[in-house]
Formats: structure tokens, C-alpha cells, sequence
């Protein structure tokens, strides 16, 4: 999963005020009981920490498991023996092609004055410094028929396009150099761009060290996806640091040998296991969780698949000892190619097998009840800050689990799902709600590094996550109405939708029309949640089989229409794009109104004879938040490899923001070469012609949309 922190920034947390309810074991980080009925607290004490302990051990030995590799497949031959093993009534085995490629090793060492060699490794599924690509060789080596590279390093700084200029000096080219490059996602967006503006000055690779501000682990190597034209290898801080120092001195002269070849024909896999239930056999709770890692990935993500085989056991043995029986049918997934895997030349290139799991289903998605994601369940917590991403319209059954538990000291949410795990396939792609399971904000400095190991993992975080996930895994399996609730989802629709009024002025009718269906869907929702508080009455004080059977036929009616209804509700009312760092959902327009807003404040600037106030409104645009340290050359790379929908998921749903090119106009202000007749002329053809249609589809799409959701509720009503 691709994960940056401070992105979690503006986003709308949950507020809760209730106080833990108690009575039974003793919940982790808590001296209060737990709050459990008997049912609950029997399936609770079925868990086998220990034994899901050492399936974590296990998964974690086999090292790194990157999608479509040989390794990846002998963890999923194992899981699905683990599974086939359990009194199950199926599992599955599926493939699905991927993009792979096999890394055999990287070396760097200082070859002048003989300073030694420190670790590294070839940056994800980037060139090295040759191998094979769909059979074909490449060589970016100067040594040994190209399989060697012998070149100075030059410190570039952040990797911004003035910092390579100042590093290149008069000529404008690096000549071959190294290009050392500190990492910083909220400078540079993605890796991405410093190794294309490192290309396009002349140097011969690219090295890394480094994530973010306050993320930068000493040690750590980093590991993710990274497009790059020519060798890109990480190194750790601390490597880079002894560089620095001995570059302040002389130069310094790096060997680097490595080789990397890709498959773009690869096959990955998906496993799962089925509990078929007894009375609502086609509707379906998934547990999942992902199998591929970088490096050894012992919390990101080999302790959520030993969580997912630890809830397969439990709730199959319990079901088989006459303990437990479940409604609903129970998918238990571990989902291969999550990190990546997903065509060349695209950026969304992974929760590859997610996806395909998604649409390989249309069963399971026609009657998903929730999907419980885990990314990450072993992590020990800093500061009591353990996050859940959840659904908006899961916010109150989510925090009842929490509070019932005696976490809420230790957990926190937010909303809604982000595009950086699998419960984005379910949710984003398939229309579903999902929960995913957990993030600690301590986590940052070892995430995809080698550091990631099985001894910095807590069996008290992944207990805690064990019982949450039994918890809502059961509660949602025999729920008689579906614990979902939409009105708080159409209020965070109604608080942005309103935000954008004054930021695209001209379509206040449309945003008015849209608002009135929102209205509409938002109290016929309401009306759902209290014909569901009469049918758990009714079912309550049944005093016969007939009232009961009569009070499940209604709940089964009004099920089917909230299952009806948020298919269509939830990924048309999403949109995605944002920081290239990490794709970000949001509503469907709110990208193109902020843009426009952004554009607009540009114009009347310009209008007012204030060149250096448009180019401060420029880089609020969203291409800008990286655009704005690059030069012109690389910014087209890559914008080109985000706007690319070949292979990219965000397609589906028409939710993929478009992203307008206004950095010519930027840098045209910034040095002088545009004038402002010119720029005005450019901005107001996107303002007029990219940026206030593409809001206009956009709105008009949730009106349109969210009259068709309030269908099958009006139906269900009466």
C-alpha cells in the first residue's frame, strides 16, 4: 500500500464522546472489560493467538513476495494448503496476469580510495543496471559490456528541476553522473519525477535514500514502484549521509552492479476460502488481506494474511463444532499483487488482484455486506494512534465494535476509504463498504524497508486486530438488517458539494439540482433506518416462528434495496485523483471545482496587473503541488503516465479527475517569458474549456445518479 501520512490532513475525522461499556475480559492497552454478549465472547475466546503468532513467523520468513514472482506463488501454495486443510466448503485458486520482475541482486561501492561498499538495492520495478525486458536486453552500464556502471555521484539535493540545473553547472548535463537524490514525497510527489528530470540532465542513474520529513529511517532501504528510464537504487540515510561527507573532501566514485528483468505476461494469484451460509447464502462478508511484500514485509502485509487464516480456522471450527453458525456466507481472501503488478506506462499500477478479485465476483459484489480489509495488524502503536479507514455509512456499527472492545483509547477512523489498499477495489470499484485495518503512525520509518521484520511486530496490536475483525466479522454475518447507514455519507457529499458553490459560481442551478436529489436520497435513507429500528422490534417481541419468519422476509426486502442503492450511490458519488503520491478519493468534481477556483483567483489576478499573485494561485492547482519543482520537460512524462487509462482502474465509474496543464502558463510568469495577454488567453481557454464542463458532468452525473440510488429504497418503502 502506498501510504504518506500527511495526506491524512483535511480529512474528516469521526468524533466520538461515548465512554467504554464493560463487562467480561480484559480488552489490550485497557484495564476495562469488555462489552459482549455470550455469543460474542464464545467466538472471541476461540481465537489462537499463538498459533496465528507463528503463521505471521512463517509468512514472514519466506522474504519478499513481489507480484507475479515465484515467491509470491509458493506463499499462496501455502495459504491455500492452510485453508484446504480447514472444514471449509471451498476454496478457490485464481490467476490473473501481472507485470513481474526478478531482482538478483545490487552492489554499490566506493571505488575511489577504496572506501568500501554499503547496502542497496535496485528502487522496485525500475531498470538496474541491466537485464531483460519481455526478453530483450537493455544495458545502462559503461563497464563489462554495459553490466557494470563506473560514474562520480553529485548530490541533486530533493531532485528539484533548479537543484539538477545548479548541479549541472554552464553546460546543462551531469555528464554521466550519479544523481543522489533525497526522497521527499511531499516535495516531489513520487519518485517518479526526480529519476525523469535525473534522465533528461544526462546522468546515468538515479539513487534515493530517504521517504519524508519525519520518515526517514537511518536504516531503511525503501522498496515501491517507480518508473524510471534509466538504473534507480535505494540506499539508506545513513548511507547517503557518509557520501556526503566524503564528497565534501573529493570526488567519489561508485561501482554499481545489478540486474533486473521483468515479465509483463506474469501470472499472480488470488486464494479464498468459503463458509457458505445457512439462510443468506448469496450475501457475503470478505475478510482479506495481501499476500505480496516488499522485502520480508512482516506488518505491511504478512500479518494480515495470518489474521485472514486465523479467522478462516476459528469461524470454520466453530461452525463445525455446532458453536457457530453464520447466516451470511463468509469469504476469507488473500489477495495477491497489491503493491503493484499492473501494466508499464500507467500510475495506478497497483491493487491489481483486488480488482480482478472484484470483478471476477459480481456474485459476491451483488450482495457484499461488508468487506473487512486488513493492511497491517502487528505494528505496535505510538501514542495511542492506531487508524481504521472505514466507509462512511459503516461510521456507527465501526465505533459500537470499537467501543465494545474497550479501544477507544487506542483506536481512531477516518473517512472515507483511500485508494491505497484493497478495500478501495470493494468499495470504489465495486460499490461496497469496507473497513481497513490498521495503520500506526509509528510505522512510517520501517514502511517498505528491509526494517519491516518480525521483530518489531506486537502480538498486542495484532490480538487486538484479531478481535476486532472476529467481532465485526460476526456481528455483520447474522445482522438481521444490514448495519449501514447512509446519512452520514450524504452529509460529507453535502458539505463539499456546498464548498464548491463559490468556487464554480456559474453552475449554482446545477449544484442547486443536485443538492435537491441529495435531500431526497438523504431523507428516504433516514426513513430506512427507522422502518430497520421497527424491524428489530418486531423481530424482538415475535411471539411465534410465523412473526418472526415475517419479520426476516421484511428485513431481507429492505437488505437487498440498502445493498441496491449503495451500488449505485457509492462509487458515483467518488472521484479520485489529487497527490500523485497517494490517489486520494474525494467527490466526484471536487478536484475540477478547486482547480477552477485555483484557475479563476490566476485570471483576476492577472487582471489586476498581479503576475506574482497568479503564480501563487497557480500552484493550488493540483498537478502544480509537484509541477511547480519540475522542469517543463519532465512535468509532461509525467502527467502523461497519470492521465494514461490504459490499465488504470480508476476508468471504472468515470472516476478518474481530470488533470489540466497549466505549468507552461506557471513557469512563463514565474520567469518572465509569457506575457500576460498570453497567459490570460491560455487560462481562461482551461477554465472555460477543461475545467467548468468537466465540473458540469460531474454534478450533473450526482444528480442523475442519486435519483437512480433513491430508487430502490422508494421501492422497499412503499
Amino acid at each position: 500500500m502506498r501510504r504518506e501520512i500527511v495526506l491524512c490532513l483535511g480529512l474528516m475525522f469521526v468524533a466520538v464522546m461515548a465512554m467504554p461499556v464493560s463487562y467480561g475480559m480484559p480488552a489490550i492497552g485497557s484495564s476495562k472489560p469488555l462489552n459482549l454478549t455470550p455469543d460474542e465472547a464464545v467466538i472471541l475466546e476461540r481465537l489462537d493467538y499463538e498459533h496465528a503468532w507463528s503463521q505471521l513467523v512463517y509468512l514472514s520468513s519466506l522474504g519478499e513476495k513481489t507480484a507475479g514472482s515465484p515467491e509470491e506463488r509458493a506463499a499462496q501454495e501455502y495459504v491455500y494448503d492452510q485453508l484446504d486443510a480447514m472444514p471449509v466448503d471451498e476454496v478457490w485458486w485464481e490467476e490473473f496476469r501481472v507485470t513481474n520482475w526478478d531482482h538478483y541482486g545490487t552492489t554499490v561501492k566506493i571505488v575511489s580510495k577504496g572506501d568500501g561498499a554499503f547496502p542497496a538495492t535496485t528502487y522496485g520495478d525500475a531498470q538496474s543496471v541491466w537485464g531483460y525486458d519481455d526478453g530483450q536486453a537493455y544495458f545502462h552500464g559503461n563497464k563489462a559490456d554495459g553490466t557494470v556502471l563506473v560514474a562520480d555521484v553529485v548530490d541533486v539535493g530533493y531532485g528539484t528541476a533548479s537543484e539538477f540545473d545548479e548541479a549541472c553547472g554552464s553546460d546543462g548535463s551531469l555528464d554521466g553522473a550519479i544523481a543522489l537524490v533525497h526522497r521527499d514525497d511531499n516535495t516531489q510527489g513520487w519518485p517518479n519525477t526526480p529519476a525523469e528530470e535525473a534522465a533528461l540532465h544526462g546522468a546515468s542513474a538515479v539513487m534515493f535514500y530517504g521517504y519524508f520529513a519525519g520518515a526517514d529511517n537511518p536504516e531503511g532501504i525503501k522498496q515501491d514502484s517507480v518508473f524510471s528510464r534509466i538504473p534507480a537504487i535505494s540506499i539508506s540515510p545513513n548511507s547517503a549521509a557518509r557520501l556526503q561527507e566524503l564528497m565534501l573532501s573529493r570526488p567519489v566514485t561508485l561501482e554499481i552492479t545489478g540486474r533486473t528483468d521483468f515479465d509483463p505476461d506474469a501470472l499472480s494469484v488470488n486464494v479464498a476460502a468459503v463458509l457458505e451460509g445457512t439462510t443468506r447464502a448469496d450475501e457475503y462478508v470478505v475478510i482479506s488481506g495481501h499476500i505480496d511484500t516488499w522485502w520480508n514485509g512482516s506488518f505491511d502485509d504478512c500479518s494480515s494474511v495470518a489474521i485472514v487464516l486465523e479467522m478462516a480456522r476459528m469461524f470454520s471450527e466453530a461452525r463445525a463444532s455446532g458453536d457457530y453458525v453464520n447466516e451470511r456466507t463468509l469469504v476469507f481472501c488473500s489477495v495477491g499483487s497489491e503493491e503493484s503488478g499492473g501494466p508499464d506506462g500507467t500510475w495506478f499500477n497497483w491493487l491489481v488482484g483486488s480488482y480482478e478479485f472484484v470483478c471476477a465476483h459480481p456474485d459476491i459484489m451483488n450482495g457484499l455486506v461488508m468487506e473487512l480489509n486488513i493492511d497491517g495488524g502487528s505494528f505496535p502503536k505510538v501514542d495511542g494512534k492506531v487508524w481504521l479507514e472505514i466507509s462512511l455509512e459503516v461510521s456507527a456499527f465501526v465505533w459500537s465494535a470499537i467501543s465494545d472492545l474497550g479501544y477507544l483509547n487506542v483506536l481512531n477512523c477516518y473517512t472515507p476509504v483511500w485508494t491505497w489498499t484493497d478495500a478501495w477495489s470493494f468499495a470504489g470499484k465495486g460499490g461496497g463498504t469496507a473497513v481497513e485495518m490498521v495503520w500506526g503512525t509509528g510505522f512510517d520509518p520501517y514502511y517498505h524497508t528491509q526494517l519491516d521484520t518480525i521483530e518489531i511486530q506486537s502480538e498486542d496490536m495484532m490480538a487486538m486486530v484479531m478481535e476486532l475483525t472476529a467481532l465485526m466479522a460476526f456481528r455483520s454475518v447474522n445482522a438481521l438488517v444490514l448495519p449501514l447507514d447512509f446519512v452520514p455519507a450524504c452529509d460529507w457529499a453535502q458539505q463539499n458539494l456546498c464548498s464548491e458553490k463559490p468556487m464554480v459560481p456559474s453552475q449554482l442551478a446545477n449544484i442547486g439540482d443536485a443538492l435537491t436529489a441529495l435531500g431526497e436520497f438523504e431523507a428516504l435513507s433516514a426513513a430506512i433506518n427507522a422502518r430497520a429500528v421497527e424491524i428489530e422490534a418486531a423481530y424482538a417481541a415475535a411471539k411465534s416462528p410465523k412473526q418472526k419468519a415475517a419479520a426476516v422476509e421484511m428485513a431481507d426486502a429492505l437488505n437487498r434495496a440498502i445493498i441496491d442503492a449503495r451500488r449505485i450511490f457509492i462509487p458515483w458519488t467518488m472521484g479520485e485523483g489529487g497527490m500523485m503520491a497517494s490517489w486520494e478519493p474525494m467527490l466526484r468534481p471536487h478536484q475540477h471545482a478547486t482547480d477552477h477556483k485555483a484557475v479563476s483567483m490566476a485570471i483576476d489576478a492577472l487582471g489586476a496587473g498581479q503576475a506574482g499573485d497568479a503564480v501563487t494561485a497557480l500552484e493550488r492547482v493540483r498537478s502544480m503541488e509537484w509541477g511547480m519543482y519540475c522542469s517543463r520537460e519532465a512535468y509532461m512524462v509525467v502527467l502523461a503516465q497519470m492521465v494514461d487509462c490504459f490499465g488504470y482502474w480508476g476508468d471504472d465509474f468515470d472516476q478518474a479527475q481530470g488533470y489540466v496543464d497549466i505549468q507552461g502558463v506557471y513557469l512563463g510568469l514565474k520567469d518572465g517569458s509569457m506575457s500576460v495577454e498570453d497567459a490570460l488567453d491560455l487560462l481562461t481557454l482551461v477554465k472555460d474549456y477543461q475545467l467548468e464542463p468537466w465540473f458540469t458532468e460531474d454534478v450533473l452525473t450526482l444528480g442523475r445518479e442519486w435519483r437512480n440510488a433513491a430508487g430502490p429504497l422508494e421501492e422497499v418503502l412503499g
